[in-house]
């Protein structure tokens, strides 16, 4: 198969087919001497067997008679076979009685390879009397056997030699394909070649065939040639339109964000600002996205008309590049004459009139200014300032950064089950009894240590984990009061009620524990409610199922007597900042009577926050607050 391996397709095609059929003929030949082999040393076997049964029967009369001394006239018969090469004969309890072998002499020329022992039993009774063995020369065997394997040797060489000469008529048949091959083989597009003739038919049908291919590989190569240069030049156009559309904004055609990337990698310049419209996305859900894309437009063309270094960066961002030398008070003037033209443009759009506003954020040098140019217009917008600049001392690179290990930590926290609940005690002022519990979600870090919500929640919120937050403190809390018999409250906030699966999945958890007529949800009304139609959807939906809901941290500036009417509350928790001082405080102490007042003609109980001390805890129960909570009446702890 090695010599097979390295020739061509036609030599293993042949050559395959020839070997094949020696080695079935090899194969036959093979299994015909075994099978001959072994009919002659069972017939071997049948001759000792024979021998054998000849001197069975006198040997039993004579051991049964005990007539010891004839055993070897008994036994006569087969000893004289000149292939016995041993025979031995013991009674029943192993002893010997007669022994006979040849000379040592005779032995080495000899191969003794069969034994055949016989029980010997009484004639009358059948009990044992002893055994005869039989050693019996297989040299006419090894004889026949070594006959048999010269002829398959011989068969084998003469398959060898007719396999081999079959090869070498088969290649030199094909020796001419052979020469046509080596010119083939160092054959290019435009070349000539001259074949001999053979005289064969069939080899001078090929090279007429060949030749016929030549002329039409010259005229196909011809027409490539023409394709290949017309293909190229559409490439390279198709490339210069694609990388224009790579780098380029199609709504505004400006250099996009992938372009400012790259000339940001040169660093050539030496400033970078971020300007972002704002509050566009109210222009977008006011007069469409139609006419918003329209307005960016026209201010990427009024900002190119300023500034040939614009680019837009993505949706409602354009970022300005500078490579002129500035000092940041140059920069910060040229960008105030930027933003008082832009109070001065009005932009028409299908005869509507817009007047836009900018905010800017700044990064100086050559180093991250992408993020940090962006981390001073955030900074610009939480401070409602129009123009900031990246100041590395304010550390907002590392909130940033805190803010990430933060979200990273609340995630692990949420997938190793540290996410817990602690549940701080309501107390009855009429009886002194805890009646409720409000649910105050904790995390537990890495170390072991309690992390406070204010800590987390807000970030979480960001990071989309507050959902998740949400569904663990509602699963935990109801498990937990499914065995209690006392009433529990649960924070929502508006994000939450608007959140389709978490109310779904808040709906089950509390019909699945059999806990809907013991919770309360607390509605966080001092964050503002976007959607008081969802917030009504969500309470007649838990109300049906005997929840009650409570408004909490009411008092605040956000607070107002109409929202309490629109949702049907049970509690108001009057906010702590009122409570802290009301022992102190007449205005607090007027405004706290108002809201029980107003809390009993509506037909709902009030819960005083932040009671701290029994000064506070005895004000808040003359004025008639209906219930107390705070580090007076109980420290948030574990019910578990």
């Amino acid at each position: 198969m090695m010599f097979l391996s390295k020739t061509r397709l036609s030599y293993k095609i042949v050559g395959s087919l020839i070997l094949i059929f020696l080695l079935i003929l090899m194969s036959i030949g093979t299994i015909v001497s075994i099978v001959f082999e072994n009919t002659i040393l069972v017939s071997e076997k049948q001759k000792a067997n024979l021998l054998l049964e000849t001197i069975e029967k006198p040997l039993q009369i004579a051991l049964y008679l005990k007539f010891y001394d004839q055993i070897s006239q008994k036994v006569a018969p087969a000893v004289s076979v000149p292939d016995v090469t041993e025979l031995e004969i013991r009674d029943q309890s192993g002893k010997r009685l007669y022994f006979y072998t040849h000379s040592k002499e005779h032995l080495k020329s000899r191969h003794e390879a069969m034994s055949v022992t016989h029980i010997l039993k009484e004639p009358t009774s059948g009990e044992l009397m002893g055994s005869v063995t039989l050693r019996y020369s297989d040299l006419a065997y090894e004889e026949t056997r070594k006959s048999i394997h010269k002829i398959v040797y011989g068969v084998w060489v003469s398959i060898a030699v007719i396999f081999f000469a079959a090869v070498w008529w088969v290649r030199y048949l094909l020796s001419p394909l052979t020469k046509i091959a080596k010119k083939v083989r160092y054959y290019k597009p435009g070349d000539q070649m001259m074949f001999e003739e053979d005289g064969s038919v069939e080899i001078e049908q090929i090279v007429t065939a060949f030749n016929t291919m030549q002329k039409t590989t010259q005229h196909y190569l011809e027409q490539m040639e023409t394709m290949n240069s017309s293909l190229e030049m559409k490439v390279n156009e198709k490339t210069r339109e694609l990388e224009t559309q790579f780098y380029t904004d199609q709504l505004t055609n400006l250099p996009n964000r992938y372009k400012l990337q790259e000339i940001l990698l040169q660093g050539d310049l030496l400033a970078l600002a971020i300007v972002n419209i704002d509050d566009f996305k109210e222009v977008n859900d006011f007069f469409g996205i139609s006419i918003g894309d329209e307005i960016l437009k026209q201010f990427a063309l009024w900002l190119k008309e300023l500034s040939s270094a614009s680019y837009r960066l993505g949706g409602d961002e354009f970022a300005l590049v500078f490579s002129n030398l500035y000092n940041q008070n140059e920069l910060e003037h040229r960008l105030n004459i930027l933003a008082k033209l832009l109070d001065e443009k009005t932009f028409v759009v299908k005869e509507e009139s817009f007047n836009i506003r900018i905010s800017i954020g700044v990064a100086m040098g050559n180093e991250k200014v992408l993020t940090r140019a962006d981390i001073a217009l955030h900074h610009a917008k939480a401070n409602r300032k129009q123009i900031a600049f990246y100041n590395h001392e304010e550390g907002i690179e590392e909130q940033y950064r805190s803010n990430l290990t933060m979200a990273s930590n609340v995630r692990r926290a949420l997938f190793d089950n540290r996410i817990i609940c602690h549940y701080q005690p309501i107390v009855n002022l009429n009886t002194g009894m805890v009646h409720k519990y409000e649910t105050l979600v904790r995390m537990i870090d890495d170390e072991g240590n309690i992390i406070p919500p204010i800590k987390f929640l807000s970030i979480a919120k960001q990071t989309k984990l507050y959902p998740r937050i949400t569904l663990e403190v509602v699963y935990q809390a109801c498990t937990l009061f499914a065995s209690r018999k006392e009433e529990f409250s649960i924070n929502l906030s508006d994000s939450d009620i608007r959140n389709p699966h978490t109310v779904s999945e808040i709906i089950k958890t509390i019909t699945e524990t059999g806990t809907a007529d013991r919770i309360v949800f607390e509605i966080l009304e001092s964050e503002g409610i976007e959607s008081y139609e969802e917030v009504t959807r969500f309470i007649s939906q838990v109300k049906v199922l005997g929840a009650k809901i409570a408004i909490d941290d009411f008092g605040t500036g956000y607070s107002n007597f109409e929202n309490i009417l629109k949702l049907g509350v049970d509690y108001i928790k009057i906010d702590g900042s009122l409570i802290r001082e009301i022992a102190g405080n007449s205005r607090h102490h007027i405004i706290v009577e108002t809201i029980i007042d107003f809390a009993k003609k509506i037909d709902a109980k009030t819960i005083a926050e932040f009671v701290s001390d029994e000064e506070i805890y005895n004000t808040i129960k003359a004025i008639g607050v209906d219930y107390s909570q705070g580090y007076f009446t109980g420290k948030p702890t574990s019910l578990l």
